[in-house]
């Protein structure tokens, strides 16, 4: 079965590895499309994923809309030299492409459609099958609905798969038993971040501050680092973010997914952002104890759960019962979405300028 991914984001990277060398080893045949933003291809390149890029990234309004037609045309041309059973992603393109040639599509995604409502309206209308998690089942798009009892994190950071690596700190030059939290920010440049805030320095500063001769505090960002941020850069190569989070203190940011990440691994997560509420995830991955969120401006009451929980006696088995809770009441997500795509892909193709059921 030939099938076709659609990689827009550095956590699709590690959302999608797993499956595509899973459908690799079982002899189907994957090809990758990818977008050049933050460390996509750097990603792609470490973890051996042949890509190809479609078009340069868009900056600003009229630039993102270019781009968008430049890969939507290019995807098509491809797809029809191609003929994928299945095109897979978080895409905006997929289901439009599938559409033209005949091919099934499935939409993957985490966010609340009310959260990107561009997105939905790009992405859903069209799609054979949109996968989410089971906190978003509310939203009810029908049979084409697929959803299942865990988080896209855990498709790569399940203990099925992953295991952190304590080596990790000899990249960080720390002395030996000198603990360290992680600081990341969003570059907060996607079409849903227009108005959003997020961490300013002012906050990172001041919880350095406070931590000095307790936490060494590493700052990781999407963007570039501001020059009084720069001393903390982690350093680190990016795939190695994973095995950083799950031995630090604690994790704050206002990049949803790297603080869902932080969460799964059961590294307190704390995020500043205004989306605070407006991810189902988030909110689930809150009621299990693993992340905290605030809004802007609340940088005094941050700081005080920060230290509320440091202060825990036996944070980290607090945590990790925490964390085995949690696991013990999601699946490992990836044998699922494994039998998904097969399924799909053995469905007979639908009819070229008609909408696929699923």
């Amino acid at each position: 079965m030939r099938l076709l991914f659609d990689i827009n984001h550095p956590v699709q990277v590690h959302l999608l590895r797993h499956p595509l060398a899973e459908l690799a080893r079982r002899g189907h045949e994957c090809h990758v499309v990818a977008r050049d933003k933050d460390v996509t291809l750097p990603l792609l390149e470490r973890f051996g994923i042949p890509h190809r890029v479609l078009a340069p990234v868009g900056r600003g309004t009229w630039g993102r809309l270019r781009e968008l037609g430049q890969r939507e045309l290019k995807l098509l041309v491809m797809a029809r030299e191609l003929r994928p059973r299945l095109i897979i992603g978080t895409s905006a393109h997929a289901a439009r492409i599938a559409r033209l040639v005949g091919a099934r599509s499935v939409v993957v995604n985490d966010d609340d459609a009310s959260a990107v409502p561009l997105f939905r309206w790009l992405a859903y209308p069209l799609a054979s099958a949109i996968v989410t998690p089971d906190c978003l089942r509310h939203e009810n798009h029908g049979q084409r609905h697929l959803t299942y009892a865990s988080y896209q994190q855990l498709f790569y950071l399940h203990p099925n798969r992953f295991r952190p690596d304590a080596e990790v700190r000899g990249g960080l030059s720390l002395p030996a038993g000198q603990a360290y939290a992680v600081v990341r920010l969003s570059a907060l440049a996607a079409h849903h971040d227009r108005g959003i805030r997020g961490i300013g320095e002012e906050l990172v500063l001041a919880l350095r501050d406070r931590l000095a001769g307790r936490i060494q505090l590493f700052v990781s960002s999407e963007g570039p680092i501001p020059p009084r941020l720069e001393p903390l850069r982690l350093p680190v190569r990016p795939e190695r973010l994973h095995d950083v989070l799950a031995f630090a203190e604690f994790y704050l940011g206002d990049s949803q997914s790297v603080t869902a990440e932080a969460a799964v691994l059961g590294t307190p997560a704390f995020r500043m952002t205004d989306f605070l509420g407006r991810l189902s995830y988030l909110r689930e991955l809150e009621s299990y104890g693993l992340a905290f969120g605030f809004k802007p401006g609340q940088t005094d009451e941050l700081i005080q759960e920060v230290e509320r929980v440091l202060a825990m006696e036996d944070r980290r088995a607090v945590f990790a019962a925490r964390r085995a809770r949690m696991l013990a009441e999601k699946i490992d997500p990836l044998p699922w979405f494994l039998e998904v795509i097969e399924r799909l892909g053995q469905e007979s193709r639908p009819a070229r300028g008609r909408t696929p059921e699923a």
